[in-house]
């Protein structure tokens, strides 16, 4: 059923039309522009951090600054930052050395760069978010002209390592479901409830009336608390493909890839039965055409008459043609590389696994990481960091 309703929303969903946006690379004229700052929050970037200030500062909108929010890293970002300063005065970097309890990292970085916010919008991307030349002229330039406060884009995403392409499709699609079937309109985008913390822009104004990231301080899934506080208080907003605009690349190991899932499952899902049902989902999903629809179609051929293989074998070849019709569709907008079924189908039984253990950490058992600290959970929140667990 949750196939079918998938593929009942891709056919209806007009996202070339209504939710994506083409990059002005061009020149642009003279004129008064909405003062942006970009904030970028970086844990051990230094191999990275570089690049990412690169790609800002190559984005033709002339009145865009960049505030780059150290947050205790080991490594040499900050170095890299200030050699980068010495060479434009748009860039300034904050330093984060503890960890007040309570909080998430990234969260509180990002509360500490933004106490007193002079810019007129402010614009949240990670390390990691490829922006192409133009996109924030094209993203600023939307959001003036139809008075949008809260912008937010769906990555596109390059999966470089085999775990990211086992796990990040079938989770991408369950949360999608999740998302999508609980809008009130998914057409254009103006009613999807939706934030993604690699790519979230506010109006100053929205940002202070939402609380900005310390009413969020121990939420997991702090861009989607943040976009529904957006919808509850009625701002004008926009939530729409970044394919064309940027793109994000994962490459990560199976333990980074699996701990990142659970933490955004518990932060979405919040509660554990529906994180629960979540795996169930998944694993039965995936499972129907594979573990039922095969043997049912080799013993058709022992008991032909069976009506009841007959109709086991019809659901799996639907199911199937469901599976395939919705992750082309839908993932073509979203992946470099759409999955095909059989891989989809593998990553959604090792991605099964990681939500029943998500389903276990949500009730307070077990931790999740993010960055260098361990956490023990209640819900979407965190109730208490942890010692790391000794190698």
């Amino acid at each position: 059923m949750a196939w079918l309703a998938g593929t009942a929303w891709v056919r209806k969903f007009r996202a070339d039309e209504t939710m994506r946006i083409e990059p002005e690379p061009g020149a642009i004229p003279d004129g008064n522009y909405p003062s942006l700052m970009v904030y970028v929050a970086a844990h051990n970037e230094a191999e990275r951090i570089e690049a990412c200030i690169d790609r800002l500062l190559e984005q033709n909108y002339p009145n865009l600054n960049i505030t780059i929010v150290n947050d205790r890293s080991d490594d040499d970002t900050s170095g890299v930052v200030r050699r980068m300063m010495e060479k434009s005065d748009r860039i300034e970097l904050v330093e984060v050395d503890q960890l007040p309890d309570g909080w998430i990292g990234k969260t509180h970085a990002l509360s500490v760069a933004t106490r007193k916010p002079t810019a007129d919008y402010l614009l949240f991307v990670d390390c990691d978010c490829q922006l192409v030349p133009g996109a924030v002229q094209a993203i600023m330039h939307k959001s003036a002209r139809e008075g949008l406060e809260f912008v937010s884009l769906w990555p596109m995403l390059d999966l470089a390592s085999p775990s990211e392409k086992l796990i990040t499709p079938p989770v991408s699609w369950l949360l999608g479901l999740y998302t999508l079937l609980g809008s009130k309109s998914a057409a254009d985008g103006s009613q999807v409830v939706l934030g993604n913390g690699q790519f979230m822009l506010f109006s100053r104004s929205a940002y202070e009336q939402v609380g900005g990231h310390a009413s969020v301080q121990a939420e997991l899934a702090e861009d989607i608390i943040l976009a529904r506080k957006v919808e509850q208080l009625g701002v004008k907003r926009w939530v729409a493909w970044g394919k064309g605009i940027y793109l994000s690349q994962r490459d990560n190991n199976m333990r980074t890839t699996s701990n990142a899932t659970t933490r955004v499952v518990i932060g979405s899902l919040v509660h554990p039965l529906r994180v629960f049902h979540s795996a169930h989902v998944i694993l039965g999903g995936v499972g129907t055409s594979i573990f039922l629809g095969v043997p049912a179609a080799i013993a058709m051929f022992f008991w032909p008459e069976s009506l009841q293989l007959k109709l086991v074998a019809a659901s799996a070849v639907v199911h199937l043609l469901a599976m395939r019709y919705c992750i082309r569709r839908l993932f073509k907008m979203t992946f470099l590389k759409v999955p095909s079924v059989f891989a989809f189908a593998v990553g959604g039984i090792v991605t099964g696994l990681v939500i029943l253990r998500a389903s276990w950490i949500i009730t307070g058992r077990g931790t999740v990481r993010w960055g260098k600290t361990h956490y023990r959970v209640r819900g979407s929140r965190i109730v208490a960091a942890v010692p790391a667990p000794a190698r």
